[in-house]
């Protein structure tokens, strides 16, 4: 029998010490790759629901959903990151992030977990986007091994109404 991940945070609050405030991070699968949001970012996790396309939107908005009688625009991270080819999830999340009044659908492969962090455990990413960009990879934490990456998805989006690739 196949287990689930727990959303339950994996590290206690309680472990971390009383002088360095954790961030509570949501870790997520693209790809084989793992990323975080912050979770004060997100709304809700849900199963993929109908999805109606939307002409001319970039590759990457899979289209709209109608959740509670709002309708969301759908974004596909993993076209996003990877491209417009890359192949389909066998399963897919998606994550409802909030942005002041805007909320957004962002589809996931896999949600793996909801995590503390240490503030200092996250380091700077490098600066790696083009000239005048605001980066929406904002560091990086974890392993050698199994590094995971946050992104800043408000940046990501903004990134898409600028028509960025």
């Amino acid at each position: 029998m196949r287990t689930r991940p727990s959303l339950v945070p994996t590290r206690p609050h309680s472990e971390l010490p009383s002088h360095e405030p954790p961030v509570q991070l949501c870790a997520f699968l693209v790809g084989s790759e793992e990323y975080a949001v912050d979770i004060m970012r997100v709304e809700e996790i849900l199963p993929p629901q109908p999805l109606t396309a939307m002409p001319r939107a970039p590759v990457y908005v899979e289209g709209v959903i109608q959740l509670r009688g709002a309708v969301l625009p759908v974004v596909d991270l993993r076209k996003r990151l990877l491209g417009p080819g890359a192949p389909p999830p066998s399963r897919t999340r998606l994550l409802i992030c909030l942005f002041g009044r805007r909320r957004v659908a962002v589809a996931v492969d896999r949600v793996t977990e909801v995590v503390h962090v240490r503030k200092s455990e996250i380091k700077p990413a490098p600066p790696l986007q083009a000239a005048g960009q605001r980066p929406f990879v904002v560091g990086v934490w974890g392993p050698p091994a199994r590094l995971k990456l946050l992104l800043d998805l408000k940046a990501l989006l903004a990134a898409d109404a600028k028509g960025a690739p």
